[in-house]
């Protein structure tokens, strides 16, 4: 039995003027998706959906659910960054027999409690309101205590550095220990040393170290954000 191809749809408008939302909707499946009767592996890897004019996306991706599909329990991380909305991100299961082959998240986001939320601006929010790298560069922006930059476009650039770290784990382990030193709570996205991704529980010590747990042991990189 090949995999089910199921078609992803969404709409995102502005609260009480109904306009048309900017930005992207991405998906990472939380684990490999093989069909050894098939021979077939899908790898997780992300998929980006960009919304049109009409605040719209559509794309496709494969059930979580098909019979002979392993593991079974596989989810998507949906993240959903939205022009001047927080930042918000969740778990989806996408069934085979989803009516007419199409799923949209609207009949589901209501029902699921977002992981992560955030009403401050990311990087990526940086980003897209200033996505002319000239115009920033020539607005002047105030130094503070912590980002030393004297334009807009330099700040964004100190900004996206200070906002990612990888840490390397080159030694299996159970538990891995990151000291980051960003003064903040990231989100963590582990992966092994075969790029496959891991589910693990966070624990945050302070703003600037944390400790990730795993049901068994392995070696790879935590990429903080």
């Amino acid at each position: 039995m090949a995999f089910t191809p199921i078609t992803i749809t969404g709409q995102y408008l502005e609260t009480g003027t109904g306009n048309p939302k900017d930005g992207r909707v991405t998906f990472l499946a939380t684990a490999p998706m093989r069909q050894a009767s098939i021979d077939q592996t899908i790898a997780p890897t992300e998929v980006t959906a960009t919304l049109s004019a009409s605040g719209s996306f559509s794309i496709t991706l494969y059930a979580t659910n098909d019979v002979d599909t392993e593991p079974q329990g596989v989810t998507y991380e949906v993240t959903e960054r939205i022009r001047g909305a927080a930042l918000n991100k969740y778990f989806i299961s996408i069934d085979k027999d989803s009516p007419g082959g199409t799923f949209d998240l609207a009949d589901i986001v209501p029902n699921i409690n977002p992981v992560v939320q955030f009403n401050y601006a990311t990087v990526e929010y940086v980003n897209d309101t200033f996505s002319d790298s000239s115009v920033a560069a020539s607005v002047v922006f105030s130094p503070t205590s912590e980002i030393t930059a004297t334009t807009v476009q330099a700040a964004i650039e100190e900004l996206r550095t200070r906002s990612r770290y990888v840490h390397d784990q080159p030694s299996a382990s159970t538990t891995w220990s990151v000291t980051h030193n960003m003064k903040f709570y990231p989100n963590v996205s582990i992966v092994d040393t075969a790029l496959s991704k891991v589910i693990g529980e966070v624990t945050y010590l302070s703003e600037n170290a944390l400790t990730v747990t795993f049901s068994h042991s392995f070696a790879g990189k935590a990429y903080l954000s």
